[in-house]
């Protein structure tokens, strides 16, 4: 008898103490006592099992209760098992448990709100099984400088029908997933009729032209002594009581200075004032509004950083074009703020549909892309609604994702970063890659390949981090590339690489060695046999890698 599995969790996350709900569903005629088995999993460890019979039903529900004293994130493996006669099929999923939902922040967007929009889920649905667990809500308001329409159906600035009561529902959909709403929000952006009206508000060049973007909209001045500052924040306010959970403040990362009320302004220094003004004042609500804020390509990420914003978010643009680049932005940028979360925005342009390029090369690229700012631990805002993919920053214009089968390896890397969160993006992790590995540095060895802590064209990239009873190893794979820029296309992933072999200097004992990936094994932990052997200062431990494709995730365990 054929038929299909898939388990998914019913929310992109969970909170502590909440209950965790796993839904099994199965496509395919079925008899009764099928068996159906759930087990989870904590880092390769078998947390707890369930099982019941299933009577012909194509969906069965699993609740867990799980450790209440969580101090700030977990992830967890979901192994469901169907016994059917002789049969036996598996799937795979992923969730977490959080304190707080800044601590694994999985961006991601929506911008379908068209009335014929109001009873469709879908969107949300398929954003759950990515773990979405923070959605922006782009374009969603009447006008940049006036949130909310006058009637239910609205045309926005660019042309499209919307439907502010299909916003609204989408919010509630989403919370009932466990995600948070964040509504877009431009920082000094204003349609022409109001810079008519207000033309004390704007800034201006040096040369007393006003700063526009593409005459479409004007820029304001966010200082304190400017109007636009409480205008805006007004605005801020009404979308938050409308039921945004918190807000993506945007600017255009231009101009850098400007002119207003006759004085010269630096953005630089009104950018983290304004952050914690919007904080601020929506606090006095008795609200706490979510808040990321918008470091255009870096800038100016040192002025924000500790910040009131929840999270550092930086959208990627040319210069930052290498892997390198994307490694350097999230390490620079934790370097200011240990505290928080690093989210990028690196847009995938060889999606664009007028390049024409094959869907595969595009895939490569993606796949690449996401590996390198994982395994660096920061995340990504790539995936939205419909299985959607952005490849500019227009995220209306977004691609669906070409197939099922891609669609179905970015759910691989998605479950594998939930499920290994504690080893990838824990705020305790120590980066030692520039002095533990390479050069003259030899606590961990690599043979076998050619090997950098640097991401480097035809090189694997040795990322070398630890935490309290863990060391952690991060490769990722540059061998066989054409270029070494993350957002070209790329005609093959790199080459497979075979028998890695690991010399590590560990002082402490060790528990157990193992290895996981997100592109092979389902994701799951295999253990390593391993041998001590001698260095040149004491003992050290020898172990193998069997395979590199893309990512390997190493963590070696110790007492």
């Amino acid at each position: 008898m054929s038929f299909y599995v898939e388990c998914y969790p019913l929310k992109a996350q969970y909170l502590k103490n909440e209950n965790v709900e796993i839904n099994v569903e199965i496509n395919g005629e079925l008899k009764n006592n099928t068996l159906i088995e759930v087990n989870i999993y904590n880092l390769g460890r078998k947390v707890t099992s369930k099982s019941k019979v299933s009577n012909s039903k194509n969906n069965e529900l699993f609740t867990f209760e799980l450790e209440r004293d969580l101090k700030a994130m977990k992830g967890y493996e979901v192994e469901a098992i169907i016994k059917l006669d002789e049969t036996e099929k598996k799937a795979y999923t992923a969730f977490d448990v959080v304190e707080k939902a800044e601590l694994c922040p999985r961006y991601g967007f929506m911008s379908d709100f068209s009335p014929k929009d109001y009873y469709d889920d879908e969107d949300i649905k398929s954003m759950n099984k990515f773990h979405l667990n923070i959605v922006q809500y782009y374009d969603w308001m009447y006008r940049h400088h006036e949130m909310l329409p006058p009637t239910n159906e609205f045309i926005d600035p660019l042309g499209r029908k919307l439907s502010i009561d299909t916003v609204k529902q989408k919010i509630d959909y989403g919370h009932k997933y466990g995600m948070k709403a964040l509504g877009y929000a431009a920082v000094y952006g204003a349609g022409k009729e109001f810079f008519e009206s207000n033309k004390e508000c704007a800034l201006y060049r040096n040369d007393n032209k006003v700063i526009d973007f593409g005459n479409f909209l004007f820029i304001m001045d966010i200082n304190r002594e400017n109007p636009w500052h409480d205008h805006i924040i007004e605005e801020f306010k009404k979308a938050i009581d409308f039921g945004f959970d918190g807000l993506h403040l945007d600017q255009y990362g231009f101009p850098k200075e400007a002119v207003s009320l006759n004085k010269v302004r630096h953005l630089k220094d009104d950018f983290p004032n304004f952050i914690d003004d919007v904080k601020d004042e929506i606090s006095k609500t008795g609200k706490n509004p979510f808040l990321i804020f918008n470091a255009v390509n870096n800038w100016p990420i040192e002025n924000v950083a500790n910040s009131k914003q929840d999270v550092m978010y930086i959208e990627v643009w040319n210069p930052n074009d290498s892997y390198r680049d994307l490694a350097d932005l999230i390490n620079n940028a934790k370097r200011y703020c240990k505290e928080k979360q690093v989210v990028l925005a690196a847009y995938m342009r060889p999606f664009l549909k007028e390049l024409n390029i094959p869907s595969e090369q595009a895939e490569n690229a993606t796949l690449l892309t996401l590996s390198t700012i994982f395994a660096n631990g920061g995340f990504n805002l790539l995936l939205g609604e419909n299985n959607g993919i952005l490849a500019e920053p227009y995220y209306a214009n977004y691609t669906v994702s070409p197939s099922e089968e891609f669609t179905s390896k970015l759910k691989n890397y998605y479950d594998f970063i939930v499920k290994y969160e504690e080893l990838l993006f824990d705020l305790s992790l120590i980066n030692l890659n520039m002095t533990y590995t390479g050069g003259i540095n030899e606590e961990y060895v690599f043979s076998g390949s050619d090997f950098s802590p640097k991401p480097e064209l035809n090189k694997v990239n040795t990322l070398i981090k630890e935490k309290e009873n863990y060391k952690v190893i991060n490769l990722v794979n540059y061998i066989g590339l054409e270029n070494d820029r993350w957002n070209e296309a790329k005609k093959l992933l790199p080459n497979q690489i075979d028998n890695i072999e690991v010399t590590a200097l560990i002082v402490e004992k060790i528990k157990g060695i193992y290895l996981c990936s997100p592109d092979f094994n389902s994701g799951n932990v295999i253990e390593l046999k391993y041998e001590y052997v001698e260095h040149s200062q004491g003992q050290a431990i020898k172990f193998t890698i069997p395979k590199l494709c893309v990512w390997d995730l190493v963590f070696i365990e110790t007492e």
